[in-house]
């Protein structure tokens, strides 16, 4: 898959979020990481360093008209057997919904943006070398239908348990399979939802 599939894959896969070229550059870079730890490297994409985030040349150029504007998806379509379908849309399910600038901040926390020099390719081996580590690493090492699912430990997952103890914050690190983790992540968005119409109305 080169770098231009997998901004029409997403895009396409993913038309309500809000997806700026930054958004998308990140989102593509994450696609590509998780897909190498997860032993299927076929994304054919490099990726450099860059002062907001890693950043592909051939999507930069692509989508630079849109500047910090949502990136349209409408008449988008693009080709993918169904393995590789799956894996991106579980890999992307877990970014798809943070902020550009969310996503370029957790690239500037990750060691292979920050040891790679600026405008200098993040290699693959400094790819699997760190996110391999990762707990969220530990979801493609089976067959996650139905197996414990990893919580992708963002900054946001962080700030959410700073003030947990241990078995507290671990308790949120891992559920019984990523089925359940949906379902719970959905409940607490429609609660949320509920609880800003309740606010607006008694503005």
């Amino acid at each position: 898959m080169n770098p231009l599939e997998l901004a029409k894959f997403i895009l396409a896969t993913y038309p309500d979020k809000h997806i700026t070229p930054m958004k998308l550059q990140k989102l593509a870079y994450y696609a590509k990481v998780w897909s190498l730890v997860a032993g299927e490297p076929f994304i054919k994409a490099q990726f450099v360093k860059w002062a907001y985030g890693p950043v592909n040349q051939a999507i930069y150029t692509a989508f630079k008209k849109y500047g910090a504007d949502p990136i349209p998806s409408k008449g988008i379509a693009v080709n993918i057997d169904q393995p590789k379908e799956k894996l991106l849309q579980f890999i992307l399910d877990n970014y798809a919904d943070y902020s550009a600038f969310a996503l370029s901040a957790m690239t500037h926390s990750e060691k292979p943006w920050k040891e790679t020099p600026d405008n200098a390719v993040i290699t693959d081996e400094a790819i699997v070398a760190y996110y391999s580590q990762k707990p969220f690493a530990k979801n493609f090492t089976q067959d996650y239908p139905g197996k414990p699912f990893y919580v992708l430990q963002s900054n946001t997952w962080h700030s959410f348990t700073l003030d947990m103890d241990k078995n507290e914050a671990e308790s949120f690190a891992v559920y019984s399979s990523y089925e359940e983790f949906k379902k719970l992540a959905n409940a607490a968005a429609i609660d949320f939802k509920n609880l800003l119409d309740g606010l607006s109305v008694t503005a």
